[in-house]
């Protein structure tokens, strides 16, 4: 009901500007090229937007999307190019040719911190006292989460959608998951733990990241 009112006050032009301005709808800027999906938008005569307030309407969001908004919303509003590539060195490796620290945003969100802090700690709340407490127990660090249920009507078994970032207190990684008839996203959440817990093990850290994302010329 909440999500409902707010997209009843909001409305769907007031909506979709939110939508884009986190990324929603458009190119992440990833070097392989990706799909934009669709924003929702009102039939004639019909008034959409309290539906795609909370997920539904026709509105198609790609994984890598979802994974660069809940970044841009762990970041402050910072909305970054997707990139396969974080930085590129000289042959002998004393020179960094490219880094992708070094890339301007494409936008950046401008968010009242009271509100942000208010979302991310409800997000916060949901793995520590929420009804994912059970599967978090186990994650190696504070995460935020928030799970999503697509579904596709009738008689079809729903796709399970699964968002996080961590660590809380200093986010470093965002997680998206998708899950084709998965049904409910809180089935998604151990696999959501499983990857923060390879991301930060240090050993993961040594042999899985640090030693990789690098290219010589």
């Amino acid at each position: 009901y909440f999500f409902a009112e707010m997209g009843y006050r909001l409305g769907m032009d007031k909506l979709r500007e939110y939508l884009q301005a986190f990324g929603l709808g458009e190119h992440t800027g990833i070097e392989t090229g990706d799909a934009v999906g669709s924003l929702p938008e009102n039939p004639k005569g019909e008034d959409q937007a309290p539906w795609a307030a909370f997920g539904q309407s026709n509105q198609l969001y790609t994984p890598l999307q979802m994974a660069n908004y809940i970044a841009t919303l762990a970041g402050g509003g910072e909305l970054n190019p997707a990139s396969l590539l974080k930085s590129l060195r000289s042959a002998d490796a004393s020179t960094i040719l490219y880094s992708s620290d070094t890339v301007e945003p494409l936008n950046t969100v401008d968010i009242d911190p009271q509100n942000l802090k208010a979302v991310l700690q409800g997000m916060h709340n949901l793995t520590t006292q929420g009804s994912l407490s059970g599967y978090f127990k186990d994650c190696v660090v504070e995460a935020g989460a928030k799970t999503g249920t697509a579904q596709l009507g009738g008689n079809k078994k729903n796709n399970g959608v699964f968002v996080a970032f961590a660590p809380y207190n200093d986010p470093q990684i965002a997680v998206a998951i998708v899950i084709e008839k998965g049904d409910k996203g809180a089935a998604l959440a151990t696999t959501a733990v499983g990857i923060l817990n390879a991301y930060f093990t240090k050993d993961e850290i040594a042999t899985a990241i640090i030693g990789e994302n690098q290219l010589t010329d």
